[in-house]
Parts: C-alpha cells; sequence; structure tokens
C-alpha cells in the first residue's frame, strides 16, 4: 500500500467503527428491559413473565419483566419510545397498543413511528365471565338485561380494550345497554369479579381462564371465531347469535424507533425459537393463548392493520379515552 493510500485508509477506518461498534453491540453486558405497562396478573403481564426466561436464556443476558401501568397502557409505553435505541430496552404490546392513538387527543408519541416491531408472540380470544352469584349463564341473558334500564355493569382493563370493544359492538347489533367498568389491567378487572363488585368481567382468557377453570367465576362467551380447546364449555359469541363475530386480544414486542437492525433481528429470532419450543407452545396453549412468530415486517404489517381496523370501530361507537 502506497503512503498515500494508508493514509486514507486510516482516516476512513474511524468512520466505518461506530456503525460497525453499534451493529455488533447487542447485547451488551447488561439486562434487557422487558416494559409490561399495565399491572401484574393480566394478559401482557402473564405472557412476558413466561416467556423472558426461556428468551434470556437463548440472548444469554437477563431478560427482566418490569411493570409500568397507568393511563391504558400510556405510561409504560411512552417510556420505551423514549428509551436509548440498543435494543435493551422493550415493549411487551397489548392489543390496545393499536387503539388508543384513536381515543387519546394528545398521544404522547406517534404509535407507529416511535417504535421498531420485533416479533409477534400470540391471540387469544376475550372471555366473558360472570360471578357465580349472577344471573347471567348465556349471552342472551346478558342482553336481556341490556334492555332493561342501564344494563349490566361489566369490568375490563380499560377504554378500548378487545372487551370494551366487542360489547361496544354488541351494543349497536342488540339496542342493549352496559355499563362499562374500565380498570387498570386484567388483574384488577379479575380481581373486582371476583369479589363482587362487577358482576361481569370480560378479558383475555390468559387473564380470567384460571378463575373459570377454577370454577371461581362461570364463563358465558368467549370472542373468538371457534371455541378454546381450554374452555370447550364456553360457546363462542357467534355461537349465540352473531355469525362471523370474532375478535381476539393480542401481544407482540415493540423497540423504540432506531434500535439497530442487528438487534431486532436478533431478538425476532430468538423469541421465535423460544416460540417454537414445545414446552413453551404447551404453556401459551394451556392459558388460552395460540402462539404465532412473525418476523418484523410481518408484525409490522399487523399492527398497521390492527391500527385502521379498530380505529374505524372507536370512530363508529365514539369511544374516548375518558
Amino acid at each position: 500500500m502506497t503512503p498515500r493510500r494508508h493514509a486514507l485508509a486510516l482516516l476512513a477506518a474511524p468512520l466505518a467503527l461506530p456503525g460497525l461498534a453499534r451493529a455488533q453491540s447487542f447485547p451488551q453486558d447488561r439486562p434487557i428491559r422487558a416494559v409490561v405497562n399495565f399491572p401484574p396478573g393480566g394478559t401482557v403481564d402473564t405472557v412476558a413473565r413466561l416467556v423472558a426466561p426461556a428468551l434470556s436464556e437463548r440472548l444469554g443476558r437477563q431478560v427482566v419483566v418490569e411493570n409500568r401501568g397507568g393511563a391504558s397502557g400510556l405510561v409504560g409505553a411512552e417510556a420505551v419510545a423514549r428509551s436509548a435505541p440498543d435494543g435493551h430496552t422493550l415493549l411487551f404490546a397489548l392489543s390496545t397498543h393499536a387503539v388508543n392513538p384513536h381515543m387519546v387527543p394528545r398521544m404522547p408519541f406517534d404509535t407507529l413511528a416511535d417504535f421498531a416491531p420485533v416479533g409477534f408472540i400470540g391471540g387469544a380470544p376475550v372471555l366473558m365471565a360472570a360471578h357465580p352469584s349472577s344471573p347471567y349463564r348465556t349471552l342472551a341473558d346478558v342482553i336481556a338485561a341490556g334492555r332493561i334500564g342501564e344494563g349490566p355493569h361489566y369490568g375490563t382493563i380499560g377504554n378500548g380494550s378487545t372487551g370494551h370493544l366487542m360489547m361496544a359492538q354488541l351494543q349497536t347489533l342488540t339496542g342493549a345497554r352496559f355499563t362499562h367498568v374500565p380498570f387498570r389491567g386484567g388483574g384488577p378487572a379479575v380481581q373486582a369479579a371476583l369479589g363482587g363488585q362487577v358482576p361481569l368481567v370480560i378479558t383475555s382468557t390468559v387473564a380470567v381462564g384460571p378463575q373459570v377453570q377454577a370454577g371461581n367465576l362461570r364463563g358465558v362467551a368467549l370472542s373468538g371465531a371457534e371455541r378454546s380447546p381450554v374452555h370447550p364449555n364456553v360457546p363462542t359469541v357467534a355461537e349465540q347469535g352473531f355469525p362471523g363475530f370474532a375478535a381476539d386480544s393480542w401481544v407482540g414486542v415493540l423497540a423504540p424507533a432506531r434500535t439497530p437492525d442487528a438487534a431486532v433481528a436478533r431478538i425476532n429470532a430468538d423469541l421465535a425459537a423460544v416460540l417454537a419450543d414445545p414446552a413453551i407452545r404447551e404453556r401459551l396453549a394451556g392459558i388460552g393463548m395460540t402462539p404465532r412468530a412473525m418476523s418484523p415486517a410481518e408484525f409490522g404489517a399487523f399492527v398497521a392493520s390492527e391500527y385502521a381496523r379498530w380505529g374505524r370501530v372507536v370512530r363508529e361507537h365514539g369511544i374516548t379515552a375518558d
């Protein structure tokens, strides 16, 4: 190499190294934060705590689940959006992530632009469950009561949740009225139903299913396209007079925008390997969730489609965050 070429190579090397270092620096020698933007005991918390240990083994770094609930998930999501885009902060997002921007006038972040899609984990139907002392055994019982006065009170994880959207659609289809009681997460909503503060709770099978299986609550209806193998005796909304009705809650993983592609690809590959593990699949299926791996591009397209789909429902029914 001539002296001139050698000098040019030395000048170019520092320019190339920072980008190369960023691409190769994940994972660094520190834990990975898995932010759950709802309180403990709900759908996304349950799934995150099931997946995190296996993902830790694959990544070779501890994945620490951190609950940051509040404002229907906005508090935790904003914290992730504002975090360093280095792959060490992730959001385990619930389906409400695609609904909130249609209900909140001044969002603290851009739902699509401020996050990098990493991967899908799975979907689960929402389950309407009743306190054993309530008169509600079928969806017809609930609808009949909804035609009298203010109708039955039902708890969900908050405004814009799949349970809330399901009941809004049923209200339009039947002319019945139902009184929504939003909670800060699936855990608190289920506890309120167990304590008799609300006669009905509608949240994913992940959060309420164990209480139905234990006989502490009575299964009334499922939002899925078909019956759940975990709750074979609970008929779907479609079976109970509303053909074609289906709506699932889902959980996926997002990172701050501008997270390096190499870090996203590594997490996605390890997440897919975790979801392919028969033991993990069995545990997810046992709580009513159907696992499904997606590439970052596929998951990004899915979030965008959910954003558009639920935006139409929110506008049609005039649902707000308050």
